[in-house]
């Protein structure tokens, strides 16, 4: 145990008792290099930290107290083939005097300290192949799994997850657990998979936009905080500004995107931010916590439309990662549509930028609404597990999420997002607003008989005939639903 360090902790801890106000959990540039950019969000010193002083205690859990005799876990990460999405949130090696590294590390070595465990992770290139052969096996390598939305839902539905709500030391009630990914991702009353204040990766795939202020400013435009603010910020007025400020710069006739201005500038995964942000679903839970289809609706087609609209060549520059944003970089581009990651990767770009929600279809649209990319990692706990084996597995994640409320959320959300790459006040309020209204979609991660995709096939032609979309694909998409659903409840969990 590391009681040297428990005493630094003590002087530590003063400067970092606050909480944020925004609850958070946890596709981009996966090609970059790794040896450049590992930890993207890991920039700047714990010096920089400003000290906000509030009543609120360290969060704790209600965890009794446990001895349990450096026992250690395994935790299944993504390893550094994964480049910027590599796993940073679980484990760190040693203090190297980067914010959310650092954080990791003593929140790791308090817990360590207080209950005498171990916490290790072991990042590798097939996350989902390798929970697959451990649990098979019954070698039970790894305690936690930790892959991304889609491959922690392939093991769900072949039984290999263990029903985290069962689990007699995990209290999903709380509030360093996210609520919107429990509703999510809950069929029948069991919580198949879930994240929570351990975990980043929910915080960076989180689907923003971003503006260019330099833009704003020379072309006389309205603040999008002020349309945001007076509930103005639709996709009627987002096709607006976008419309007026696209310009063929070199006058060729052709808009292109490494000359000219564009509206937008962003990649294929906007079509999903549009669909969640005005208000849609692939898919609900009824009332017996059971999944529904939930695209065929009064308001789909008005959807289909605005977004075609939006993501018109025109007015959109829609590339891959690179060209997209060198466009924005180069004050070509009024809007940036991408992950919450990319304020952190943009954080050496000249022209100031702010950060905003994706638009509401109209005004009388209850809240903002945002999609969290199939990017972002999960956890579960392997069914193959011995009871009392996933009680420790249990006991250190509630532990672990509980303390990550006092190190990493304030480490990733104050110091490395709002005291690094926020260019304003009014960014961090926005940043609120987009981590609240986050939305897990079971439907959009399983893509039920390719209901989803062919929405946006359909839309990418420009059609808004939901009608024909349906019709073709609801009957492959219930049943692959159900199928997907008696898989969910005959796991014996």
């Amino acid at each position: 145990m590391r009681f040297k360090f428990a005493v630094r902790v003590l002087s530590l801890i003063l400067v970092l008792m606050f909480m944020t106000t925004g609850f958070l959990t946890s596709c981009g540039e996966s090609s970059q290099n790794s040896a450049n950019n590992n930890n993207p969000a890991n920039t700047g010193d714990v010096e920089d930290i400003e000290v906000v002083e509030e009543e609120n205690k360290i969060t704790t859990s209600n965890l009794p107290e446990r001895d349990w005799n450096g026992r250690e876990i395994v935790f299944l990460v993504r390893g550094p083939t994964f480049n910027e999405w590599e796993s940073q949130d679980i484990y760190a090696e040693e203090e190297i005097g980067e914010p959310v590294n650092d954080a990791v590390y003593r929140r790791n070595a308090i817990l360590e300290d207080r209950y005498n465990f171990i916490i290790k992770a072991e990042g590798v290139g097939d996350p989902q192949q390798r929970a697959e052969r451990s649990i098979r096996s019954g070698s039970n390598d790894y305690q936690v799994l930790m892959c991304n939305t889609q491959e922690t839902n392939n093991l769900a539905l072949r039984g290999y997850l263990a029903s985290l709500n069962q689990l007699q030391f995990l209290d999903l009630s709380r509030e360093y657990w996210d609520q919107n990914s429990i509703y999510g991702f809950t069929v029948e009353g069991n919580t198949l998979f879930m994240t929570g204040d351990l975990s980043i990766m929910a915080n960076d795939a989180t689907w923003i936009l971003m503006f260019n202020k330099k833009l704003v400013q020379d072309l006389q435009l309205e603040s999008p905080y002020e349309l945001v603010k007076s509930n103005r910020w639709t996709a009627d007025m987002m096709y607006n500004i976008m419309r007026d400020v696209s310009r063929d710069l070199n006058g060729d006739g052709v808009m292109r995107g490494a000359d000219d201005l564009f509206g937008l500038t962003t990649h294929d995964s906007t079509y999903d931010g549009l669909f969640f942000g005005m208000g849609m679903r692939v898919s609900t839970m009824d009332s017996d916590g059971l999944p529904q289809l939930a695209m065929n609706n009064e308001k789909i087609s008005m959807v289909m439309e605005k977004t075609a609209m939006i993501m018109d060549r025109e007015i959109t520059y829609n590339d891959d990662w690179q060209p997209i944003a060198r466009c924005f970089e180069e004050d070509r581009a009024l809007f940036y549509g991408e992950v919450l990651q990319c304020v952190i990767r943009r954080r050496n770009m000249d022209t100031d930028f702010g950060v905003i929600p994706f638009p509401k279809l109209d005004s009388a649209q209850e809240d903002f609404a945002h999609m969290v990319h199939v990017t972002a990692c999960m956890v579960g706990i392997p069914i193959s597990l011995s009871d009392e084996e996933k009680d420790f597995a249990a006991f250190v994640l509630e532990a672990m999420s509980a303390e990550s409320r006092n190190w990493l959320v304030p480490a990733y959300y104050t110091i490395a997002l709002e005291g690094k790459f926020m260019r304003d006040e009014e960014s961090k309020d926005m940043l609120d607003i987009i981590l609240r209204t986050r939305r897990y979609d079971l439907g959009y991660a399983a893509n039920w008989g390719n209901m989803y995709s062919g929405y946006i096939t359909a839309v990418k032609r420009g059609s808004s005939d939901f009608a024909s979309v349906w019709e073709r694909y609801e009957s492959a998409a219930q049943t692959r639903m159900e199928r997907d659903i008696d898989a969910y409840m005959n796991t014996d969990f």
